[in-house]
């Protein structure tokens, strides 16, 4: 599918189907009352009529209007003007994206950007389209499994002082886009085929698709052994498809921010659970315990497609946590590969041994920023549903910089508390700490957890659990955090200047 950006008379231009708006209380939008007046009143009789309101979603499908070149008008319901935002893009492009795939439509004109007073909000409305229209399109090919016909998309800048605004929300897009879907299809795919090793050539092959500024490092079992990464290894020690991580740097000649910034994704290809068993019942969902990694994996691609000007390190960290003779126990005593010693209370609480050691490993690069993206414990389920990201960090800066990332794409996140309080429920009496709690505040304690790990550098982990993947008829991987990630990047980067 193509994009551009131009500038149109919209009455005089050949093309599929031309997309305009219309408020309530009858308001046309600028577009619209183009339109209209070209169709010698034609829109604004319908509207008298009541063929269409501006109940926001709704929509009406014109052919042949009067004086029109295009073949098509579709009107949308914009709701309320003094209320209309980018967050009403998507209940404005559900219907729309379905109406016109349904009648095989190629090619057609977005004219909204009108709607705008600024390049910031245009930029903003550019990159909401553009992602609401890619996850239909998503949608549509995944789960309905249905052609999509939609072939190329215009969107209409009336104003050209916001051309250069427009084009770089479209670079931005894309790329942004590309690691998205990169990042959904490979935690969709089967732990049959995804698995440490698929995981680790799908990285490898970065090296290759973007041999200018990545190359990739791939740790292996015996090397995990040299390092000393025993609770990484027991995770993945009664599985036959042995543990790989996979180091991945980026980097560019020429930097705007000396910082290494470096992103920890969880991998559990698949997560039984271990000795410790989860229940039978959504099983399956186990595939997309690896949704970290394929979110790090997924960022790294948006950061190469845009050449940003920053030293980014992504870890895979791939293991398999199954059950079987050769399996940690409950009751076991770990070392880690910095030194201390965890018990375990439960092989269910296996992303924190992974990260654990792959936080000490890390610390070679002398990172400035951490952040790991996990799908670590159901009680941040529990406590924020499947909304909203739980954000954990040791440092407010960075939690600022996430947070305004969060809100700029309105990829949610909220901060839970790590204070000290919590650490008691990790103690133990016959090692460093335990590895899970005593008590509640489950998605809490796994933070203290790892906090123990992360005090050299400034450190922020994103609870995926209840966002990385959706339930029932359409389950499948969100690619959650993959857009705010990319933000956090940009915003550093100084890449979206207008």
């Amino acid at each position: 599918m193509k994009f551009f950006i131009k500038s149109i008379d919209l009455p005089k231009e050949k093309t599929d189907c031309i997309i305009s708006g219309i408020f309530e209380c009858d308001q046309l939008t600028v577009s619209s009352k183009n339109l209209d007046n070209y169709s010698n009143g034609y829109i604004s009789k319908l509207i008298t009529q009541g063929d269409i309101s501006g109940e926001i979603g709704k929509t009406l499908l014109l052919y042949d209007v009067p004086n029109i070149i295009s073949k098509r008008i579709l009107l949308i319901g914009c709701g309320k003007k003094s209320s209309f935002n980018s967050n009403s893009i998507s209940a404005i492009l559900r219907n729309s994206i379905k109406t016109l795939n349904k009648r095989s439509i190629k090619n057609i004109i977005f004219s909204f950007t009108e709607l705008n007073s600024c390049n910031n909000s245009t930029y903003w409305f550019i990159r909401k389209i553009i992602s609401c229209i890619k996850k239909e399109i998503f949608t549509i090919n995944t789960f309905l499994k249905k052609k999509v016909y939609l072939h190329s998309i215009t969107f209409n800048i009336t104003d050209k002082n916001f051309f250069s605004s427009a084009q770089i929300a479209l670079k931005h897009s894309l790329a942004i886009d590309l690691g998205l879907t990169a990042s959904k299809k490979i935690g969709n795919l089967p732990p049959n085929i995804c698995n440490p090793l698929y995981l680790s050539l799908q990285a490898k092959e970065l090296s290759n698709s973007y041999k200018n500024n990545i190359s990739v490092n791939i740790v292996d079992i015996n090397e995990m052994r040299n390092l000393g990464m025993h609770a990484y290894l027991a995770v993945g020690s009664s599985s036959k498809n042995k543990p790989y991580m996979s180091v991945i740097r980026y980097s560019r000649k020429n930097i705007v921010d000396k910082k290494t910034i470096v992103l920890v994704g969880k991998g559990l290809t698949f997560d039984s659970g271990g000795i410790s068993l989860k229940p039978s019942k959504k099983m399956h969902e186990m595939k997309y315990d690896m949704c970290g990694a394929a979110a790090v994996y997924g960022t790294l691609i948006m950061a190469a497609e845009l050449n940003l000007p920053l030293n980014i390190i992504g870890v895979l960290a791939g293991c398999e946590n199954m059950p079987g003779s050769s399996a940690f126990r409950p009751g076991d005593i770990l070392t880690t590969m910095s030194g201390k010693t965890v018990e375990v209370l439960d092989t269910d609480a296996e992303g924190r041994l992974v990260l654990c050691d792959v936080f000490k490993y890390i610390e070679r690069f002398s990172p400035d920023i951490v952040i790991d993206i996990a799908t670590l414990t159901g009680a941040c389920v529990a406590a924020l549903g499947h909304y909203v990201t739980g954000l954990f960090s040791n440092n407010k800066d960075l939690v600022d910089n996430l947070e305004k990332a969060s809100k700029e794409t309105n990829d949610k996140v909220w901060r839970l508390p790590l204070f000290q309080e919590y650490e008691k429920n990790i103690n133990s009496n016959v090692a460093d700490f335990s590895n899970i709690g005593s008590g509640g505040a489950g998605a809490i304690t796994a933070a203290c957890f790892l906090s123990q790990f992360t005090k050299k550098y400034h450190w922020a982990h994103l609870d995926i659990a209840g966002t990385a993947w959706e339930s029932g008829i359409n389950k499948g991987s969100t690619g959650r955090p993959v857009e705010l990630l990319s933000q956090f990047l940009l915003n550093i980067s100084n890449y979206n200047k207008y």
